[in-house]
């Protein structure tokens, strides 16, 4: 039997340990001893894709698979790694090129199945993941995967027969339960997943897990303080309880607790085994205290492998605060490619929206709006591209007495749906439009019952912008609320924040997407403003933070409301607001700053491929480059 070399056996032994980082550096030693041992090169691969380093795990891998032809398990790492990466053609490519017998003839049936899951075909996935556990009925995860796919194709009956199955295989696992959950409020069935997991809390009143499951579901249907209800009830149970304490203090950093959040934080690190996650949570604890430095330390300290994209966020968050650019930006490209990889289809879907949004602004012609029938008026519509300052304005206007701002809610989107498709907008009789405009004041009622008795009603939804036609349409005399900032600021700030990439937001993982989203949704916004007769008023970011009254006074007049002191304390209106779900919650509970305002210009020498986008548009608002 061949002996392990000690440079091996060091790097085996600090993976073994979890120190990733060092195993690698140590295994990268090792090969350059032995660079012909397939099994080490495999070993320092798989390294590499545990830490979610793909660019550097494949080709270790493909070696790996060349130097080991008759070893099935090297070509099946491959493959699961090519997926991960998102290089799906290649995975395929090398999928049809693998022959193998036995256990790892399934394997590769499984990971055909993932392939499929990723490219969204969830028809294709669901036949394969059945020929597994017809095979292999013990199969745990192919049954989970499975549920999760039929669940996709609408198939809800099946979908909970087979999350059921996985569930009864595991003796109750709890992981898998939670992923019924979620997979049920991906698929619009969160209620009936909420229903079913406060069953399960009812029926197990010593368990704290059932009541974590419980609040998590109450998170995703964005109910925080449910939320919060259901976790506090679990550490009733057990007050030490590592997942609800993780859970609490995830969701209080995110409502502004930051005292009850370093509570909690401390109450985690008084436990016997301490959390992985617990480094990163003490970063952001730092971070929301002013301690940047020792934010950037905790957050570099933390395991990679464990949520690398919200460690490289902080140490990017952190880097900006202390003027260290080259490695903000670093970090934040860092966050950007995790966020890609975890979410299948980014590119895809960033590609898709901007398509929509060129189609739709092809649509938008004099002509075209000529054919509109007369409509009826409503509410005011706060727009702009995520990240000019819409939140800060929601959370000044929300002090006043007779407004209620509806922040970021499918309101608007309820009434895109039930339309379908935009080319029926001027065919649109008045019985047709009253209806849409019910849908959306049903909407409006669901997520914000208090609007009834509003005397104005702010919707504030800044990618909005897309649909300004249908908003116009059965709202024609509705205002609008632009605000503007420098591009480049925008956009810059758009990198540097870490959204749920679904949908339009897949365009913010990279500067190419971003800026060219922001030149499409401008463009869009311009054609809207010279073909409809839309009442407009622009609120300039840069303003707003040097001098809010200034600002504010002709926004009040525009709006029709009396000049209110409450306007100008937006700390105390973020404080009032029972939760803020933007990633701007942290900034609006703080002063009014302007250390965002300019901010591009030190990172300017990794804008300049994009500047050609945005400079026209920094000239047309008046800013220079």
């Amino acid at each position: 039997m061949t002996s392990i070399p000690p440079k091996a056996r060091a790097a085996m032994e600090l993976a073994r340990r979890g120190e990733i980082e060092e195993a690698i550096e140590a295994g990268e030693a090792a090969l350059s001893d032995a660079p012909g041992d397939g099994g080490l090169r495999w070993f320092v691969g798989m390294l590499h894709a545990r830490r979610l380093d793909f660019d550097r795990a494949v080709p270790h891998l493909q070696q790996a698979t060349s130097m080991m032809d008759d070893h099935p398990l090297a070509r099946l790492e491959l493959i699961r790694t090519l997926i991960a990466a998102g290089r799906l053609d290649e995975a395929a490519a090398t999928i049809t090129a693998t022959q193998v017998g036995g256990p790892a003839a399934l394997e590769l049936v499984r990971l055909d199945a993932l392939l499929s899951e990723r490219r969204g075909d969830h028809r294709r996935a669901a036949t394969l993941l059945r020929t597994v556990v017809a095979r292999d009925g013990k199969d745990v995860e192919s049954w989970g995967r499975l549920g999760a796919c039929l669940l996709a194709l609408g198939d809800m009956d099946e979908a909970n027969g087979s999350f059921d199955r996985a569930i009864a295989l595991s003796g109750g696992r709890h992981d898998l339960v939670l992923k019924r959950a979620e997979a049920q409020v991906a698929g619009g069935a969160g209620g009936a997943a909420l229903d079913e997991a406060r069953a399960r809390a009812k029926a197990r009143p010593a368990d704290p897990m059932s009541r974590v499951i419980v609040a998590r579901i109450e998170d995703l249907l964005d109910r925080p303080a449910e939320a919060t209800a259901s976790l506090r009830s679990a550490l009733a149970i057990d007050p030490g309880f590592a997942p609800a304490l993780l859970a609490l203090a995830d969701l209080l950093e995110r409502d502004n607790c930051v005292d009850e959040f370093e509570t909690v934080v401390d109450q985690l690190a008084q436990l016997d085994e301490l959390p992985p996650t617990l480094p990163l949570l003490r970063a952001r604890l730092a971070l929301r205290k002013g301690e940047f430095e020792i934010a950037r330390r905790l957050a570099r300290v933390a395991p990679a492998s464990i949520d690398p994209g919200m460690r490289a966020k902080l140490i990017g968050e952190a880097s900006d605060r202390l003027g260290d650019v080259e490695a903000a930006f670093a970090a934040f490209t860092e966050m950007n490619g995790f966020t890609a990889r975890e979410t299948a289809g980014t590119a895809a879907m960033a590609a898709a929206y901007r398509e929509r949004i060129g189609a739709l602004s092809a649509r938008i012609t004099p002509e075209w709006y000529t054919t509109w029938r007369k409509p009826r008026p409503a509410p005011v519509f706060l727009f702009g591209f995520p990240r000019s300052g819409t939140t800060l304005l929601d959370t000044f206007l929300a002090g006043h007495p007779r407004a209620a701002v509806i922040e970021e809610r499918p309101v608007l989107q309820a009434a895109a749906d039930e339309l379908g498709d935009p080319a029926r907008l001027p065919l649109l009789d008045e019985a047709e439009i009253a209806a849409l405009r019910r849908t959306y004041y049903d909407a409006l009622d669901r997520v914000a019952p208090e609007a009834a008795e509003a005397e104005l009603v702010i919707d504030k939804l800044p990618l909005g912008i897309a649909d300004t036609a249908l908003a116009h349409r059965i709202f024609p005399s509705a205002r609008f609320i632009f605000v503007q900032r420098h591009p480049c600021d925008v956009v810059l700030s758009g990198y540097m924040t870490r959204f749920d990439p679904r949908g339009g937001m897949a365009n913010f993982l990279t500067l190419e997407d971003l800026a060219e989203l922001y030149d499409l949704t401008m463009d869009h916004w311009a054609r809207c403003r010279e073909v409809f007769p839309l009442d407009v008023h622009v609120v300039r970011y840069e303003r707003l933070v040097a001098d809010p009254e200034s600002e504010l006074r002709p926004l009040a007049a525009f709006l029709g409301i009396d000049w209110s002191p409450h306007l100008l304390d937006h700390r105390a209106s973020a404080k009032a607001r029972a939760f803020i779900g933007t990633p701007s919650y942290a900034q609006v509970s703080e002063p009014v700053y302007s250390r965002a305002k300019g901010r591009w210009l030190r990172y300017r020498r990794f804008m300049e491929s994009v500047l050609p986008k945005l400079a026209p548009w920094a000239e047309r608002m008046g800013y220079s480059i």
